[in-house]
This record gives structure tokens, C-alpha cells and sequence, in this order.
């Protein structure tokens, strides 16, 4: 399969090595789609982008062999692999992005910036063409926008955002500081501000933050002929689907293209539209539009005011960012680490610091619970001192069980297959946890018994108090997991904020009184 490469050359500047290497390239099946070069210390540094079907570690090994020993030659994908060549061969001569950004495409070109030195990065931000500019924005994180708007001034920042969809503006307007979005909104295009101005009005967490409203909208009574023109003159964002609307802005229906070309040219497009499976007001949740959308199949999604007036429309590839914006926060809340604003590779060590410290210091302060209620039992670990040697297997069992069921019912409420808000639901979540839970716990129990057993010399008593503690601590962990994140999700809490951090440190407090409990009792007889 043929893949663009990069391929980075510098060796000893001499006559005909650019050449040299595109016939080098050439030879190995490769075809060369740009190359741009530049002396440094009496160097030549070449960058060559082209289409192979070689490996980049073969490719550039083959050149390296031809050229001679003294010269260094790497090779590596286009994308996040080849961003580190890109930012090499930027470094130094900035004014050539003007060049490559006609064969990169924008989040290649964002990937190599934040490899960059800032000083760099602000070279490049003042010579890149607005449309390459507007698009790096709308991908950029909250913190590298900013700093690619506090690089230039609000003319040229208006006249890049020009460039783009009303509801992509938005977007990127949602990144910056107030004072500078007013300052912005000012000198955008009469249409384009207007919009603008309409779609700020919703936060971006919602239906209606999301929703373009580049959509061709049409009545009932246009003809398909009428609607072929709308689509045909490329000024909408939405170019397979239009939206018809009685007389009042009330939503009827959407005709697909496919409709429309088996259609007559004379046909009213009343007599085609069909009424949407589903509708959203934009105050709705992102999350419940993505919900619909899953749930229903649909790749169009109309949103709607309380009378029903259309206001936007929600595509499959606006929703396809949403999820994966979603998905990176569950993650970073499943560890206990504040949602990041920016790249990882842009973060200073102080924002990271900040950010992990917070759920680590409350964890470590809630677990000194767990070494208090330890050293309360100071005299039966001193007297069997084997019981501690079960405690981190106990404890790490529990974490795990839980985080499975809490993982499990945090996927089904993101799905929606469950609802925090139906009882009938929730007992029965809670029922077939339980049950689980039972299976899992006889089953972990006898093969802990088994190995407290082997590894104590057969020590029965202590054998059982394991076994006894991996049973209780199974089912406890499991209903607790599982009953988290609906509870986080009555409280208007995302669920995967309390999940793991919170599961953990009460597993570990619940673990260590059930275990040393039981020692007591069973072992010692107190």
C-alpha cells in the first residue's frame, strides 16, 4: 500500500544532490510530490514528501547507502510519526511553511507547531495563509489558540475567521478571552457576525453549541429543481440534506439528495420531506444529542426551539469531535486528573503538577484512614504477621472489581442503555451486580483460600479469613462500583469524575476493616 512519507536528507552541500535523491527515490518506487532545502553551516537540509510503498525505516536505510556513510537520512509517516521532521526542518527557516502548507493538511502542521519553540511557532502564525490559520485554530486546544491569537492582531485574526463556517467561527471564538471575542466580533463580515452573535448564545457542552446552521432551508411548496440549485451553489456546510419549513420556521421534514435525484424537477419538496426520527433543543446536553444520534442511526440530527422553528442542524462529523473531546475527559477523570485545556506536549510541568496533585492529596489524606485502622490492630498483625502479606491482595482485588463494574455501568450510561433517572433500571443494575458479584466472589474466594493455604504452611484459620474477606470485599466493591456512577449522574456530576479516585479509597478503608475484623474474630477469638 502507498503511504506519504517524509523523508528528512542533510549531508555535505554539493552539486546535484537534490537531483541525486529525487532519482534516488525515484529508483526505490517512490514518487516525490514536493521538496524544499536550505543550507546550514555548510550543510544542505532537504525535506522531500513523498508517496512509497517501502517502510520509512528501508527507505531511508536504502538512500543512507547510496549517499555514503557521513550522511543523515530519516524517514518517518506523515501525521503525529513525522511532525518531529517537519518541526526539524522548520525550525530554522519558518518562511518555508508558506511552501509545505500547500501539501499539509492542518492537523499534520498543528502537529508539528507544538513541537516547536514558542518563538518559533510565532514566526510561523504571522506568515501562514488565513484559511491554513483558521483551520489550525479550529483544531487547536484552548491554550494554543490563544496563543496563536495573542500573536496577531484582531484584523488579521477577523479576516482568517472569515474564512470559515459561521459555527466553526463560534468554535473558535469559545477559546478565546472575552475581551478579544468582542474585540473580534466587531470586524467580522455583517452575515458572518450576525450568526456568530446567535450561536454564541449557547455554551459549548450543548445541542445548540454544536449545531451548524449552514443548511440549505427551503418550503414546502420549492421544487426539487429549487433545492438541486441550493445545494449546487456550495454555500452551505451541509451539501446532502435540506431542511423544509412551513411559513412560520416550523421544522417539516429533510430530503436527502439521493430523494431529490430520483425526483421530478417539478415535484414540491412538502411531498418528500420526512419527518426526522428525532429532534434536540439546543440547551439539550452534547452528550444526550450524541445519545440520540447513536441510538436512532442517524447522521442528521435537526434542532429545534420549544415551538418547533428549525435552528440548526447536528452532523455525524460535528458529533464525531464531540465524542472523542468526551471520551479524552472520561479518561482523564477515571484517573483523577482534571480535563487538560491544551496538548499534552504543550503543558508546562506546573499546569500537570496542579492538575494530578489536588486528587492525590485528598486520596492520601482519606487513606490514612486505612493506616489508622491498621495500626489499630498493631497487636494481631504482631502476633500473626503473616496477615499482612494478604492485605495488598486483598485490597488490589476489591479495587479491581470495582473499577470493572464502575467501568461498565459509566460505558452503559454514556450509551444510554441505562437511565439514572428509572428506578426500574437501577434495581435491576443493582440486582445483576449483586449476582455477579456473588459468582466472582465464591470463585476468587476458593482460589484465594487455596493459595493463603499454600503459602501459610496451612494455616486454615487464616486461609478462611482470606477466603471470607475476597468474598466480602468482591460484593462490596461491585455494588459500590456499580452504584457511583448512578449517583454521580443524579447529582448532575459526570460519573466518571467520583468513579475511580472515590471507589478506590473506599475499597481500601472497607478491605482493611473487613480483614482485620475477621482476623480477629476467627484467629484470635476477640
Amino acid at each position: 500500500m502507498t503511504r506519504r512519507l517524509l523523508v528528512l536528507v542533510e549531508t555535505q552541500d554539493r552539486p546535484g544532490l537534490l537531483s541525486r535523491v529525487s532519482g534516488l527515490l525515484h529508483s526505490l518506487g517512490a514518487n516525490v510530490a514536493t521538496s524544499l532545502g536550505y543550507r546550514v553551516d555548510g550543510r544542505a537540509r532537504i525535506l522531500f514528501m513523498v508517496d512509497a510503498r517501502l517502510e520509512p525505516g528501508e527507505l531511508a536505510e536504502r538512500i543512507r547507502e547510496q549517499l555514503g556513510g557521513e550522511a543523515r537520512v530519516e524517514a518517518a509517516y506523515l501525521g503525529p510519526e513525522g511532525a518531529e521532521l517537519l518541526a526539524e526542518f522548520l525550525e530554522d527557516k519558518p518562511g518555508l511553511v508558506n511552501l509545505l502548507e500547500l501539501y499539509l493538511d492542518p492537523p499534520d502542521l498543528l502537529d508539528a507547531l507544538l513541537r516547536l519553540p514558542e518563538e518559533a511557532r510565532r514566526r510561523i502564525y504571522r506568515v501562514l495563509s488565513h484559511s491554513s490559520l483558521a483551520r489550525i485554530m479550529l483544531l487547536a486546544d484552548e491554550a494554543t489558540a490563544q496563543e496563536i491569537a495573542g500573536s496577531l492582531d484582531p484584523d488579521h485574526l477577523a479576516r482568517a475567521l472569515a474564512a470559515l463556517e459561521p459555527d466553526e467561527t463560534v468554535d473558535v471564538l469559545q477559546k478565546l478571552p472575552e475581551k478579544l471575542r468582542r474585540q473580534l466580533l466587531g470586524r467580522l463580515p455583517e452575515p458572518l457576525r450576525e450568526e456568530a452573535q446567535r450561536l454564541l448564545r449557547y455554551p459549548p457542552d450543548t445541542a445548540g453549541g454544536v449545531m451548524t446552521t449552514s443548511v440549505p432551508v427551503l418550503r414546502a411548496d420549492d421544487t426539487v429543481q429549487r433545492a438541486l440549485q441550493e445545494l449546487r451553489s456550495g454555500e452551505h456546510d451541509v451539501r446532502d440534506t435540506v431542511v423544509v419549513v412551513d411559513s412560520q420556521g416550523r421544522l417539516l421534514g429533510l430530503v436527502t439528495v439521493d430523494q431529490l435525484l430520483r425526483a421530478g424537477p417539478g415535484e414540491r419538496l412538502g411531498s418528500l420531506a420526512l419527518k426526522p426520527r428525532a429532534t434536540v433543543e439546543p440547551e439539550a446536553d452534547r452528550e444526550e444529542a450524541a445519545r440520540i444520534m447513536l441510538r436512532y442511526d442517524i447522521s442528521r440530527l435537526p434542532v429545534v426551539d420549544q415551538e418547533g422553528r428549525f435552528l440548526g442542524l447536528i452532523t455525524i462529523e460535528d458529533m464525531a469531535g464531540v465524542l472523542t473531546e468526551e471520551a479524552a475527559e472520561d479518561i482523564a477523570l477515571l484517573g483523577g486528573v482534571e480535563a487538560p485545556k491544551e496538548r499534552y506536549l504543550k503543558a508546562r510541568v506546573l499546569d500537570l503538577f496542579r492538575r494530578r496533585i489536588l486528587w492525590l492529596l485528598m486520596i492520601f489524606l482519606v487513606e490514612s484512614v486505612t493506616a489508622n485502622i491498621i495500626k489499630g490492630y498493631e497487636d494481631v498483625i504482631r502476633r500473626i504477621a503473616l496477615l499482612a502479606a494478604f492485605i495488598p491482595l486483598v485490597m488490589d482485588t476489591g479495587g479491581n472489581v470495582g473499577s470493572q463494574a464502575s467501568s461498565m455501568i459509566v460505558r452503559a450510561l454514556a450509551l444510554g442503555e441505562i437511565s439514572e433517572k428509572s428506578r426500574h433500571d437501577i434495581v435491576y443494575v443493582l440486582l445483576k451486580e449483586v449476582a455477579t458479584a456473588a459468582l466472582i466472589g465464591a470463585a476468587m474466594s476458593a482460589v484465594g483460600f487455596v493459595f493463603a493455604l499454600l503459602l501459610s504452611g496451612g494455616e486454615v484459620k487464616l486461609s478462611l479469613v482470606v477466603a471470607l474477606t475476597l468474598f466480602i470485599v468482591i460484593m462490596m466493591a461491585d455494588v459500590i462500583g456499580a452504584s457511583l456512577p448512578i449517583l454521580a449522574r443524579r447529582l448532575g456530576i459526570d460519573p466518571a469524575t467520583l468513579s475511580s479516585p472515590l471507589l478506590t479509597t473506599i475499597t481500601d478503608i472497607g478491605v482493611t476493616v473487613i480483614y482485620m475484623g475477621l482476623a480477629s474474630y476467627l484467629i484470635l477469638g476477640r
